[in-house]
């Protein structure tokens, strides 16, 4: 008659150390990975978009991205006031309509929404960082 060995496999039994070590590992990723979801869902962010309440003479700062700009209000003689508004049209949908006949506009910012669409037209803050 043959003998065969004890095979490692999906029928090997583990110790309960090494269960428990094998749970509280499963426990610590999972706990890291909903506090990773908890922080981009609920953590601080950057501000509030204001775009919406700006108005011609207004400077701000882009604290969103190119793509995705969101307007922190700013007065125009601080140094992060990148921007100054030279026209805001509400109800505006295309910025080349809108901003054409705008001197100086070196940008525009477009948004639509529930609350209805608007665009900025602006330049760079001539007036950053003078007191």
């Amino acid at each position: 008659m043959s003998h065969t060995p004890p095979q490692d496999g999906p029928t090997a039994s583990y110790t309960p150390a090494q269960i428990r070590r094998n749970r509280l590992i499963f426990l610590g990723v999972v706990l890291v990975l909903a506090g990773l979801v908890a922080f981009v869902t609920l953590g601080p962010h950057d501000a509030k978009d204001q775009s919406a309440t700006l108005h011609a003479g207004d400077c701000f700062q882009n604290v969103g991205t190119d793509k995705h700009a969101k307007a922190k209000k700013l007065d125009c003689t601080d140094p992060q006031a990148d921007y100054k508004v030279l026209k805001m049209d509400k109800g505006g949908v295309v910025d080349t309509f809108s901003c054409s006949g705008v001197p100086g506009t070196t940008g525009s910012l477009t948004q639509m929404g529930a609350e209805g669409s608007f665009v900025v037209c602006f330049k760079e803050n001539d007036d950053k960082g003078s007191n």
